[in-house]
Parts: C-alpha cells; structure tokens; sequence
C-alpha cells in the first residue's frame, strides 16, 4: 500500500506478483470528497525499459478504480516499477507522480514441494481453499483431515494447520502438543479464536514500527528485509504469541523489547519455534497471502518443509544461549623505551 498525497494505491498481494498472472492496482483518492475530474496515465518499467502503459479515468467521489495487467514471466525475480502520472481532466494541469515497485517472481516456486518432505508423510488440517488448494497444484501427497479429533490417530511426521482452524476449545490442541511429543513437527499458521496457542497467550497488539527478525534461521531462507516487513503492510494489529521471560522457545519473528538489554525478558512473537518432546512446534501468527497467488506464502511453505523434516534440536532459554555479545577487546602488550637507550 502506497498512500500519496491525493491517492490511496493498493497493490494485491502487497506487490508481490507471479509473473504470466494477472494482478491488480486499486486506487482512489485519498480525502474524503474525492478529487476535480481527472485522468491517471501509468507505465510498467524494468530500468528503462517500457513493458505496458495504460490510461485510465479517476472515478468520481469515493468509488476506486482498478488497474489489471499481466507482468511477464520470469526464469528469477525482478523488480519492476508502476509509474504514474495523475492529470486534470480540463487543462492537463499535472496533481501528482508516483512510482510504486513490485515485485515479480518466477511461477515455478511450488515445484520443489514434493521433493522438500523427502518420504516423510504429510497430514493437512484446513479447508479446501486454503493449503490443499496448493498442494494438489503442486501435486504433494498429503492427508487432509477435517477436525482435530481426526489428528488423534494420525502417524504423519509433518502436520499443518491451516489459519483459523483451531477454535476457542483447549481439547482442540491437545492432539497436535500429542503429535509433537510423539516426534511430529507441527506448523500452526494464524489462529484469531482461541485465547491460548500450545499454552501461550494470544494478544491483540498494534503493529510496530517494524519487528525483528532473525534472518538467518531457515524458515526466513531466501527472504530479504523488506520482504519481511511487507507482512505489516495495510495490517493495523496482529494476535501475537507472549512468551513468558526466559521461556525455552526461539522467537524469529517479533516484537522489539521495550528497553533493550541481554536480561531475559517476556517477548511478543509473530513466529517462533520450540522443540516438545521428541518433535517440535512452529508457531505462525503472520497474515500470509493466499497460498496460490502470493509468491511469499509459497516460499514460506516451501522453507517450512525443509524445516519441519529436519531433526528437532533442544531448544535453550534464552539466558542458556550462546552470548551474541562481542569479546572484549585484549590490551596490546607495549614495551616501553627511555630516550638514548
């Protein structure tokens, strides 16, 4: 989402494009009341090169308009540039210019999710539309089962729940804490109706400045910053996981601490992962986008995959971590010299 000085632009997918699929710009004006008659005139660019070019009337009022085209396709990811120029409808009096990027990807991300589980079975709970509609695309063998009473006879050694599917029972989780214990790796993507997640509160938080994030753990594989950060684009809150200070759980995504520090401290997550038993749970708070369109929801999955068949790891407290901290720099010996000796 761009928000100029006259125009509200909202790109799906925040910008995050396949390419040889049709996106969408939306765009309306910013104040109440609408704008004077005016004509909106746009370029698609990769460095100087013109790819499409269009113009379209600014709706009267408050209606938005909407702009659909088709980037190309791609063999690696691009950065491409929406231009615009917004004009007077009677005198051609230019009101504002803007250049939003998107990003578009290769439409082949899903093609290494068969290969990712390496033999190991997967158990799917979510509704149709959700990761079966991917993973049928992708052509993945998994189970789906259709409730959580389902997961109790389950052997899968991966486990995914779609978001939302948990509700606001506590029998509803006991299988997938059983399914870890026993040596599963569980992922759990956004849940909104249960007050506890695996134990941990859930708390409706505004969204930060920006969260922190550990950019090196494979979940965030192949991911730049700004890639991470587009996930708050247009979000006002999210239903975070609090973790207790000192708790044997990894955060990877979250919030910053208040007063910064090495003292344990409670923490607000949006991703994070703990090992129970002889299997782990990943926690997934983020609002992804649809798992067949969205380019970042296909590269977390695909990370998710290769993670969760990975061998769990104990998972230390932070007081029991490895000291991030620098070692104090050793004093240089020095010889000293009396002038003439």
């Amino acid at each position: 989402m761009k928000l100029a000085t006259l125009l509200l632009v909202v790109l799906s997918n925040q910008g995050y494009w396949f390419g040889g699929r049709e996106g969408t710009i939306d765009f309306r004006p910013a104040a109440r009341g609408g704008l004077p008659q005016a004509v909106i005139s746009w370029d698609l660019m990769i460095d100087h090169v013109r790819l499409a070019s269009g113009k379209s009337p600014l709706p009267l009022g408050n209606d938005p308009g909407v702009i659909r085209f088709t980037p190309p396709a791609t063999r690696a990811r691009v950065m491409l540039h929406w231009k615009y120029r917004l004009v007077a409808a009677n005198d051609g009096h230019e009101l504002e210019t803007g250049d939003v990027p998107i990003n578009v990807f290769p439409d082949d991300l899903s093609a290494h999710l068969p290969n990712a589980l390496d033999g190991k079975t997967l158990a799917v709970w979510d509704e149709p539309q959700g990761l079966p509609a991917l993973l049928d695309r992708a052509k993945v063998h998994y189970t789906r089962v259709k409730a959580a009473g389902d997961l109790q006879m389950s052997d899968a050694d991966v486990v995914l729940v779609g978001a939302n599917m948990v509700g606001d029972s506590p029998f509803a989780q006991s299988p997938l804490a059983g399914l870890a214990e026993s040596g599963a790796s569980v992922m759990v993507f956004m849940q909104s109706e249960p007050p506890l997640l695996i134990g941990y509160p859930l708390q409706l938080r505004d969204v930060p400045q920006k969260l922190q994030w550990r950019e090196d753990h494979p979940l965030l594989r192949n991911f730049e910053p700004d890639d991470l950060q587009s996930w708050t684009s247009g979000v006002r809150q999210f239903r975070c996981v609090q973790l207790p200070a000192d708790e044997p759980a990894l955060e990877i995504g979250y919030y910053p601490r208040e007063v910064p520090g090495d003292a344990p401290a409670p923490i607000d997550a949006v991703l994070l992962t703990k090992t129970i038993g002889k299997g782990r749970i990943v926690l997934c708070q983020l609002p992804l986008g649809d798992w067949v369109t969205d380019p970042r929801s296909q590269i977390l999955l695909r990370n998710a995959l290769d993670y969760l068949v990975s061998r769990p790891q104990p998972t230390p407290r932070p007081s029991e971590r490895p000291s991030t901290q620098p070692a104090p720099a050793q004093p240089v010996p020095t010889i000293s010299i009396t002038p003439g000796n």
